[in-house]
């Protein structure tokens, strides 16, 4: 299952005044659509399996195949693709295509009568 993020805030800490706590609010999406016996289950599933554990978020780094870089979406990882590495292409490919690249016609020789 996958989530999107739907509220990224700080909450106080209650027994630290002066401390707060990042609190991450996920919407989970199902594969299907979901029957409300359906939901219930999957409520109570994760409640046991996450409430009051510890869990580990890390950040996912999308990498160029071409140059390496790292992105924080995939989106973003596509678009320098067709903006930077699509275009050096295109500019290679236009490069070849010039006239100073071909080679120069012969001069054709007239017949005398």
């Amino acid at each position: 299952m996958k989530g999107v993020v739907s509220e990224v805030g700080l909450e106080r800490d209650e027994n630290h005044f002066s401390s707060f706590n990042l609190k991450i609010g996920v919407v989970v999406k199902a594969k299907k659509n979901l029957s409300y016996e359906e939901g219930e289950r999957l409520i109570g599933q994760f409640r046991k399996e996450l409430l009051g554990k510890e869990v580990e978020i890390t950040s996912k780094i999308f990498r160029c195949p071409v140059c390496g870089r790292g992105f924080n979406t995939e989106q973003g990882m596509k678009q320098h693709m067709r903006m930077t590495h699509e275009e050096k292409k295109k500019a290679k490919k236009r490069k070849k295509k010039s006239p100073s690249s071909k080679k120069p016609k012969k001069a054709s020789k007239k017949k005398k009568s």
